[in-house]
């Protein structure tokens, strides 16, 4: 009697070892990825304080030494800076010359479309929307076009156009094969310098 009554103590041990080994397991994993998500956000906020301060001043000179990869995140923190100042940033956004319009829209379009063409649509509404089908076609990025061109009009809350997911995927899948945001970052830095009296403040 004693021995069974033992035995199943032992049995209830194992199996509450086994779950705590678990739980500390899920617990371990849990605080790495927080720790990681900590990290990842710590960066950004670095990255973005420093491009902050970098740009917060764009001069002739700035713009002339600016890295072409860099020169469309500078150019759209410095706008950005601009229009947290102000008391609607939507209307603050309408009211700037249409060649920050374009450099702001396509710093998001940039970002968003690493994932796919779609999410920029998906993460993005009026005015950027408004405005990136432009944008895209000033710069010079005539690739890309038709893609922008074909999904667009689904977001579009003006447009009797139906999303069609089918669509949407084929879609996704062209941009993915085409697009190059080495070549944008070189239109744009040619774009920016041929019109930087526009952005110069």
């Amino acid at each position: 009697m004693l021995f069974g009554v033992q035995w199943y103590l032992w049995v209830l041990f194992v199996v509450v070892s086994i779950l705590a080994i678990f739980v500390w397991i899920k617990a371990m994993s849990a605080s790495r990825m927080r720790r990681e998500k900590l990290k990842k956000e710590a960066e950004i906020w670095k990255k973005d304080y420093e491009l902050r301060q970098e740009f917060k001043t764009l001069t002739s000179e700035k713009i002339n030494s600016t890295d072409t990869n860099k020169m469309l995140s500078g150019v759209c923190m410095n706008i950005q800076i601009e229009l947290e100042n102000a008391p609607d940033m939507n209307e603050a956004f309408l009211k700037l010359p249409e060649e920050k319009k374009y450099i702001y829209c396509l710093e998001y379009f940039d970002e968003d479309s690493s994932k796919s063409l779609s999410t920029f649509f998906k993460n993005n509404g009026s005015p950027l929307t408004d405005f990136i089908t432009q944008a895209i076609r000033t710069v010079g990025y005539e690739d890309i076009l038709p893609l922008i061109e074909t999904i667009y009009p689904m977001y579009d809350d003006n447009s009797d156009i139906s999303i069609d997911y089918t669509v949407i995927d084929k879609t996704d899948d062209k941009f993915k094969e085409i697009y190059n945001p080495n070549k944008l970052y070189e239109l744009v830095s040619k774009y920016v310098k041929l019109n930087k009296e526009i952005f110069i403040n």
